[in-house]
């Protein structure tokens, strides 16, 4: 997988700033690599749910009742 180097120094941005890591580039790249992963695993589970013809569960509705 090859991702811009804006992104990944967007990516290097966020872990200093909400986090305060300063990662060297292999990190980060393990980091971005790892993440990239993890949310298409998401998307992958998401789409196999939707196309296959069972009943989803609702959501909670957290909204009172009027």
């Amino acid at each position: 997988m090859k991702l811009k180097p804006e992104t990944l120094e967007k990516l290097r941005a966020i872990l200093k700033k909400d986090f305060g890591q300063e990662v060297n580039d292999q990190d980060l790249h393990d980091i971005a690599f790892n993440l990239v992963g993890y949310y298409d695993a998401l998307m992958r589970f998401y789409c196999e749910d939707i196309t296959s013809g069972r009943e989803l569960l609702v959501p909670y509705d957290n909204e009172p009742a009027k």
